[in-house]
């Protein structure tokens, strides 16, 4: 991207960001925007994708027209997926050239794929790439011998054997998701997501181990607790209320183990966490509710601007997950530079 097109992609999503999204999902879509207006010319009216996967090409052109789909006979030899056995190109009717057609193409291609997926009984990989939602692709290539390694790695080894546990599944779950340089194709957003919240809950079960969450309420306790929240608000709860009494004073469950490993790690600034995972008025944005909805099938997969919204909250649980990692280990990890502040002290057990 040029610098001009950078400052316009920016001050449209500026014009994004006034209309109440975050920049950082606003500038996702500034830039979606401006890849509809560089279309290439040998697309024509229609929406181009690449399938690939471990199949023979069909030897003659395929045509679907419930979902206004041809798939082109001829392989393509170069492409961005090198490790697939066939790459095809296939053409997705569009009545114009926008996000929400786009969003309608892609939900046709994934019907496509996911009967062919039912046919074959799941047994051989196939998927779809377009550079106007994948990218170009990029990753980073870096030593094995790093630097601050032998730091990090004696920091791991010295953690008391039931938090080492945890925390070795925590790092499993961020190492999982990646994707080799030569595998840009392949999406990775949502497992990404998942995966980083997989590795949190694991964070959270290791500070709580080593700084343990106050003791449980009897129910006597608890119904005194809820009667004295009650009263405070003079006897009128919003749904946000109900929900922030139940986790805090009926069930705490995760939720209540979550809030206390973050105030544990963050200090003053856990409280912000606490809301960005928790309680935030937006209740789908919430990191603990896409998680779920990503669970159970609630995330349309198919929709450009509902990943770029993932694709923002990701960036969110990404800077919680290392600051967590950074107060058990010894390494330098990325800073939130909105709320990191100085002589925080970790959890007991573990190193600044």
């Amino acid at each position: 991207m040029s610098s001009e097109q950078f400052e316009t992609v920016r001050l449209r999503a500026l014009e994004l960001q006034a209309e109440g999204l975050d920049f950082s999902h606003a500038f996702g879509k500034a830039h979606l925007e401006s890849l509809l207006q560089q279309w290439p010319t040998n697309w024509g009216d229609d929406y181009q994708v690449l399938l690939y996967g471990d199949f023979d090409p069909p030897g003659k052109d395929l045509e679907f027209p419930s979902l206004g789909i041809r798939v082109l006979a001829d392989p393509i030899e170069k492409s961005v997926v090198p490790s697939a056995m066939t790459v095809l190109a296939a053409r997705v009717s569009i009545k114009e050239r926008s996000i929400a057609e786009i969003t309608d193409a892609l939900r046709r291609v994934n019907i496509l794929l996911g009967a062919w997926t039912l046919v074959t009984w799941g047994n051989a990989p196939i998927g779809w790439w377009s550079h106007l939602t994948h990218g170009g692709g990029g990753g980073l290539k870096t030593s094995i011998d790093h630097a601050d390694l032998d730091s990090a790695l004696a920091g791991v080894v010295a953690l008391p054997p039931e938090v080492r546990r945890k925390i070795q599944a925590a790092l499993y779950w961020i190492r999982e998701p990646n994707r080799t340089i030569r595998e840009q194709h392949r999406p990775e957003l949502l497992r990404k997501y998942s995966a980083y919240w997989n590795s949190f809950e694991c964070l959270v079960e290791a500070v709580c181990i080593l700084r343990p969450p106050s003791g449980t309420l009897s129910k006597a306790q608890k119904k005194v607790a809820v009667e004295k929240f009650v009263h405070e608000r003079g006897g009128s709860l919003t749904p946000g209320d109900i929900e922030y009494c139940y986790h805090s004073i009926v069930n705490p469950g995760f939720v209540g183990k979550g809030r206390n490993a973050l105030r544990e790690c963050f200090g003053s600034n856990g409280q912000r966490y606490i809301e960005e995972c928790f309680t935030q008025p937006n209740e789908a944005d919430r990191l603990y509710n896409i998680r779920n909805a990503i669970n159970h099938g609630d995330i349309d997969a198919e929709n450009p601007e509902e990943l770029l919204r993932v694709e923002a909250r990701l960036r969110r649980l990404f800077l919680i997950v290392w600051g967590m990692f950074g107060r058990l280990v010894p390494f330098p990890y990325p800073l939130d530079s909105a709320l990191e502040k100085s002589g925080q002290s970790p959890p007991s057990g573990g190193t600044a």
